[in-house]
């Protein structure tokens, strides 16, 4: 398919067949997301590929734990009935043939030892950029993929202790990846470009 097809077919899928994701085209995923844009070319990712299930289990059983205090100490009953929702788009991950732990470092050009919050902010973009690169190889491909940043919202340090992560990377998101299970339900809708776009000349 074209680039703009691709664009146009990518979607949030959330449940998967269950069959591998062979390396050779994980590969081809992550040589698109090397390809990113990002800061001064200083490259402030990496990605941890899961297909190990022991480890996507253990992964899983942290989040919903974290989530599950969460929402037995929560007293307000809105933010109590989000959290319980958000069980579900925070643990999917560990269902799909492979996820990917996107990790980023501050940005090397900051001035001083201590990186700003500038600094964080230009690797958190740089990653996120790479993020969307890889998922749109993986439908041009023939996958479905979710990026998750609620994994990291709700238990990032325990999911860092779990693979490992040390300072100063720290994790952005889980990809999940594989092939979609059924078809897609809908599409979701975006707004008009009048409504988000401002030309100026």
């Amino acid at each position: 398919m074209d680039f703009f097809e691709t664009v146009r077919n990518r979607y949030s899928a959330r449940r998967y067949s269950g069959g591998p994701v062979p390396e050779q085209d994980l590969r081809r995923m992550l040589e698109a997301a090397v390809r990113a844009p990002n800061a001064t070319n200083d490259q402030p990712w990496h990605f941890v590929v899961i297909r190990e299930n022991a480890v996507k289990q253990s992964m899983r059983d942290v989040v919903a734990a974290v989530l599950d205090a969460a929402v037995h100490a929560a007293s307000d009953p809105a933010r109590k009935e989000r959290l319980s929702r958000m069980r579900a788009y925070s643990i999917h991950f560990a269902e799909a043939p492979a996820a990917i732990a996107l990790l980023a470092r501050p940005w090397a050009g900051g001035s001083g030892a201590e990186p700003d919050s500038t600094a964080r902010e230009l690797g958190l973009e740089s990653a996120s950029m790479a993020a969307a690169h890889l998922l749109l190889a993986a439908t041009a491909l023939g996958y479905g993929g979710c990026f998750a940043s609620a994994p990291a919202e709700f238990a990032r340090a325990e999911l860092e202790a779990v693979l490992g992560v040390e300072q100063p990377w720290f994790l952005v998101g889980i990809i999940s990846l594989g092939v979609p299970r059924g078809p897609r339900s809908r599409i979701a809708p975006r707004k008009p470009l009048e409504e988000v776009c401002t030309f100026i000349g």
